[in-house]
This record gives C-alpha cells, structure tokens and sequence, in this order.
C-alpha cells in the first residue's frame, strides 16, 4: 500500500484517534497479504487502556454468520433438511401454526417478530440481566407472524436464536462449544469464542461507549450474552480467516460458502440483499458480502469483495461512524475507485431552524425526533444527552460530530442519517377523541398498557417503562416513544389498540373490561 493510500485510510479513521477516546481494529487484506493494520483508541477510558492487536471485541451480528455455518455444517452430516419445518426441532417453543423451515430462518424471511421489541412491550428493559430463558418464553408466547413466510425480507433474530437452539438438540453439544470445536479451531481462530454469559470474565475486552456527537461519551454497558443472534467474542486478525473462507474455501466446504452467499428468493420472484448470515450489495459493480452488527455502542461491519480478493475487517467499541459506510468508504479508497457512499438528499427549499416533535410514516420504520431551542442555539434530544445542531454551508445543520444532519422545510424536516434520508413531518398531541382510555392487554407479550387521558391528549402507561404522551404528525401517523429501544407506530381500531414497530406488526392490545 503507498504512502497516500495510508494517509487517506488514517484521515478517514480520524474520529477514533482524538486523544481519550474509544477506537477500533482495522485490517484489511488484498491477495492474502496485510495492505493496513491499525488500532485505535482505548478499550478502557477509565483506566486508559489502549485498543491493541489481541483486544477483544463483542461483534454482535456479524455472529450469525458462524451460527449459520454451524446450521450447514449438520446439513452437511445429514442430521436436518434446510426445509424442514422447525416444529419438527423446537415443538416446545413454536406455537405458530404457519410452517416455518430452517432456511427461511437463516435467511431473514421467516416473518418471525423479533425478540427486542416483543421484550421490550413485555417489560423487560435492554440493561437488564437478559438471558436465553427470556428469549425462549418470549417466542413461546408468538401465535402470529408479521407476514407469510418467503414473501417478505425482514430482519429478525429470533430466528438465529432459534437456530442455535437446533444445533444444541442436533449435537448434543452447547452451542458455545460446537462453534468453537467446529468452527474456530479448525479456521484458527484461536482469540475468538461464543460467551455464554453476561457474568464471563473476558480477557482483553474492551468496553463500550456512546458517541452522541458532543464531545462526550458514555458507558453503554452490555448486560446479556445471547448467541445465535449475538455474542461472538474475538479481534480483527480472527475474523479475517472466515473471510478467507468465502473468497477460497479451504477448511470450510465449499457448497456451505455458496449457500451462505446465495441471496433469497422471495415468493414474488424478487431476490432480497440477504444470504445466508450474509448480506450482499454491490460497489461499482462488484458483489460485496459481509456483515455487520450492533450493540450496546459495540459496532462492526467485515465484507469481502471476491472478485478483488480484498477484506476488510473494522470493529469498533463506540458508535461513532456507521460501520457498513465506512466499510464501503474504505473499499473504495484501498480499490482507487471515487466513493459513492454519500445518500442523496432530495431537492427542496430550507427552511429556518425550528423547535418540536416531528415524526416518520409508514412505511418507514418509527422515528420520533425532538428539536429544542435554548437562546437561539437548536439541539437535537439523543438517547443519552442533548446534542448541539451546527449549521453548515448547504443550509443544513449537522447533527454535533456525527454523520447526520437536519434540513428543515416549509413541511417538516428531512434526516440525512449516514446511508439514507428519512422525511419527518411536524407532530403535535394526539387527539384524545381517536382512543378509549382505559386498559389494555395482549396475549403475546403477555402485557398490559393504560391509556390515560390527560388534558388535550393522551398519555400510554407501561409496566417498568413509565408513561409518554402520544404524538400525531401532519400526515396521521401517531407515534409514542419510551426511549430509543421502544418507538411505535398507534391505531386504534374499535376497542383495540393495533402497534406497528420496525421489526414487529400488528402487535394488537385488547381492552379489558372494568
């Protein structure tokens, strides 16, 4: 690599090389040979500990690619069919009468609901000691799907939690170690292992913390270790090897590599981005497969191009880029090829900066943005602070030192988040005359919600979650917000109130009788 290229990969990873602050693993690989290798930042601010060669990192989804290997691997045995219907594993569980195979699960179109939202309308907060019994009893409550099963791509880890679970029926083994004796120590991938619990002491790990764009961050801590899904423990130098892999197979047969990276069909003929525990897309033409993960503020993003030979490995302990752009950034720098990452924003007028509550519409997942003014200066309400809004050129304002901004229109705002824009049109109390206050319970959560009447509006009430007022844009949709792990779209329909999340639907909440 020349010198020029290495200059314009440390300016791109800029945000990680500030002084005190949370970094990131970068390797990238041509040809089988190391073109970059750098860490970042510390993975321990409070007793400043650097971010190091062996530092170990939670890469979050980017597990459910070995989760999905390990699934293959029993194929490969003759233990399952990927069309089976996973009843015929996991009757204990299934309490949907749809059918639903094991191929639909691994690639993203079972119509499953996702397990963090369902937890979430249960009661069960994202700090909390969440275990895999939580999980298990949270799908054994399911009676519906959000929609047929192959006609619809949508993200859902409960189908890669469920994943796992065959495999320990399959194996007689835990899933932590059949991943590791299958898996990683034939690849050898000697620093990476599944953690099996929130208490598990991990050498090396780094810690993770928010980047609201302020000049501060904040400890995000991760209290769960649920695999299938999630909970792959490792470093940069270990998942290069599984990238290997899918550009020449070498320990892992080759008829798993190309399942992994065949995208889904669906029932309507169309292909959908996502694999095998793999997504796809293209740069400039060329197949990209890789992915990404998230959470707490641990963030990830690994891809291979083939075709170039070239890897890319970046994981990183705080939420300071959007890894999967800045994955695609890095390609385009390292292959001499202009970058093209930069979302569209669509033409329009601005506006002057304004204050208030402004929300998405269906069929965009649900967004509520608050904007405040204090002596003439705009901020933005994150998850963890109020961060500042910094007008630049082009009228729009920067949302603090993050890749995101706000235009504001004539009719509301558009969001320019790192991959796409989002429009969000103002919001105001929810008319109280479109509810019927009181009580209100649904079977597949197995939870209760008030809705209380206050005033010109309306106030939803949960267990451990508190209360919030609901909000109604210009265009219709009412929307409320308990924090940031629990935003969702409001009907009422008769005596029900019907709830659309990103990755749950048609949750429906019946009212009780007094």
């Amino acid at each position: 690599m020349n010198s020029n290229m290495t200059e314009q990969l440390d300016q791109l990873f800029r945000m990680w090389d500030r002084g005190l602050c949370p970094g990131a693993q970068v390797l990238i690989r041509q040809h089988g040979k190391t073109l970059y290798e750098k860490c970042f930042g510390y993975g321990n601010l409070e007793n400043k500990l650097k971010i190091h060669k062996e530092s170990i990192f939670h890469v979050a989804s980017i597990s459910k690619e070995f989760t999905v290997m390990s699934i293959l691997l029993l194929w490969k045995e003759g233990k399952l069919d990927l069309d089976d219907n996973i009843k015929k594993y996991l009757d204990e569980y299934i309490n949907i009468e749809t059918p639903i195979t094991i191929r639909q699960m691994m690639n993203n179109v079972s119509g499953l609901r996702d397990q963090w939202e369902l937890l979430f309308l249960r009661g069960i907060k994202i700090n909390d000691q969440i275990d895999m019994d939580d999980i298990n009893t949270t799908i054994s409550l399911q009676k519906s799907l959000n929609f047929e099963p192959q006609s619809q791509y949508l993200y859902s880890n409960t189908g890669f939690h469920l994943l796992a679970l065959i495999v320990e029926k399959l194996s007689q083994m835990s899933f932590p170690q059949f991943v590791k004796e299958r898996i990683f120590t034939p690849l050898g991938m000697t620093h990476s292992f599944v953690r099996e619990s929130f208490t598990q002491i991990v050498p090396d790990l780094t810690y993770s913390y928010q980047d609201e764009g302020d000049d501060t961050f904040y400890y995000n801590p991760l209290n769960y270790a649920l695999y299938g899904p999630t909970s792959v423990n490792t470093c940069a130098s270990d998942l290069c090897k599984v990238l290997d892999e899918y550009i020449h197979p070498n320990v892992i047969d080759p008829e798993i590599i190309e399942l992994m990276k065949k995208p889904v069909l669906l029932s309507n003929g169309k292909t959908a981005e996502y694999c095998g525990g793999l997504i796809t897309h293209k740069l400039h033409g060329l197949d990209v497969f890789g992915h990404g993960g998230a959470d707490a503020a641990y963030r990830g993003e690994i891809i291979c191009i083939p075709e170039k030979e070239l890897e890319l490995v970046l994981i990183s302990n705080t939420t300071t880029y959007a890894m999967s752009k800045l994955a695609d950034k890095t390609a385009c720098i390292v292959l001499g090829l202009p970058d093209c990452t930069e979302p569209a924003v669509p033409e329009h007028e601005n506006a002057p900066a304004r204050s208030g509550v402004f929300l998405t519409a269906l069929p965009d997942d649900p967004m509520f943005v608050d904007i405040t003014e204090q002596n003439g200066t705009f901020y933005m309400q994150r998850e963890w602070c109020r961060t500042e809004l910094v007008k630049e050129e082009d009228g729009g304002y920067r949302i603090g030192s993050l890749d995101e901004k706000i235009y504001f229109t004539d009719n509301g705002i558009l969001y320019r988040l790192p991959g796409r824009v989002l429009t969000l049109t103002p919001a105001k109390p929810a008319d109280p005359a479109l509810f019927q206050e009181g009580t209100y319970y649904n079977d597949e959560t197995d939870s209760f919600m008030k809705l209380v009447k206050v005033e010109n509006t309306c106030e939803i009430h949960m267990r451990r979650h508190g209360k919030t007022t609901l909000y109604q844009s210009a265009s219709g949709s009412i929307i409320f917000r308990m924090d940031a792990n629990l935003v969702m779209y409001v009907k009422a329909e008769n005596d029900t109130i019907i709830m659309d999340g990103g990755r749950i639907k048609h949750i429906i909440y019946q009212k009780t009788i007094n």
